[in-house]
């Protein structure tokens, strides 16, 4: 049986692929998103970076697993979000985590 919810939410592990000496590392976060209907103010052309931090300020609705320079754990707030977003790896991985779980579909060939 199909459930209609008003306002769909998940929370999924996000693999960011940090850039590192010599290649990369992967790091994890938890992200909370919102279901974007695609209708109205969900409507975005993904076609620039300011195009896809909008999209993703709309569909994110937290974070965890986030850390700072000492390993202390950072609460989630639209200013840790903002700053997660200005990263292009971490606003990336958080783009493909979003569409691959609403269309379960791998990026890729």
């Amino acid at each position: 049986m199909f459930k209609i919810i008003q306002n769909p939410e998940f929370t999924h592990a996000v693999p960011v692929q940090v850039p590192a000496d010599g290649g990369h590392r992967e790091e994890v976060l938890k992200a909370r998103f919102r279901v974007l209907s695609g209708e109205g103010d969900d409507v975005f052309a993904l076609t620039s970076n300011a195009a896809i931090s909008a999209f993703l300020i709309r569909a994110v609705v937290g974070l965890e697993d986030i850390v700072d320079d000492d390993g202390a754990p950072v609460p989630y707030s639209d200013a840790v979000r903002d700053q997660v977003l200005a990263l292009p790896y971490a606003r990336t991985a958080l783009l493909r985590a979003y569409i691959a779980a609403v269309t379960k579909a791998r990026a890729g060939n």
